[in-house]
């Protein structure tokens, strides 16, 4: 069955690519007949036009962006709250563990989780599965909040380059030696 799809999938793909090749063909001896003042007009238009079009939708791509970022923002300022109380012990290791989950801490990981579904970039939502996945198995945690920190910046428009594994986490380290990578 699988076999039949792909040589479908293939036929359709083939007859696409000679239609376009075909309609391609029939543009350029149309426009190879027209005047050449006319030509030149034309495809002044269209390119103008494509322009056009190109920038609208590279502003409404911005637009959006702007308006998803606060929300994003606010997501992802959860999470290092959530981050810096273990820091500060108000919430016990042990907690990420499968220990003694309080009712109010399982409410604000379904809350963060939520806000990933909608806001989180795929980057984001994938350091977030693998921080849950090492803080279940107890893997090195500061490793997957500093690369869940990491995806978070790209997802803001913030340059990680030059930035090494753990180098984020380490800022909030009293000793930024302690942690290797």
């Amino acid at each position: 069955m699988k076999s039949r799809s792909f040589w479908i999938g293939l036929l359709i793909l083939l007859g696409l690519l000679v239609g376009a090749w075909v309609a391609l063909t029939l543009v350029f001896q149309w426009f190879g007949s027209l005047d050449e003042n006319l030509a030149a007009a034309l495809i002044t238009a269209l390119l103008g036009l494509i322009g056009l079009w190109y920038t609208q939708w590279e502003s409404k791509t911005r637009d959006i962006s702007e308006n998803h970022r606060e929300k994003k923002i606010e997501v992802y300022n959860n999470f290092f709250d959530l981050v810096e109380r273990f820091q500060n012990n108000a919430i016990p290791a042990s907690a990420l563990d499968g220990g003694d989950v309080s009712e109010q801490l399982k409410a604000e990981f379904r809350r963060l989780t939520r806000g990933l579904l909608i806001w989180g970039s795929p980057a984001v939502i994938r350091a977030y599965l693998k921080f849950r996945v090492v803080s279940a198995e107890g893997g090195n945690i500061l490793l997957a909040v500093d690369e869940m920190y990491r995806a978070m910046r790209k997802d803001l428009g913030n340059s990680n380059f030059g930035l090494q594994n753990g180098d984020l986490i380490r800022l909030n380290l009293k000793d930024p030696n302690e942690l290797k990578p």
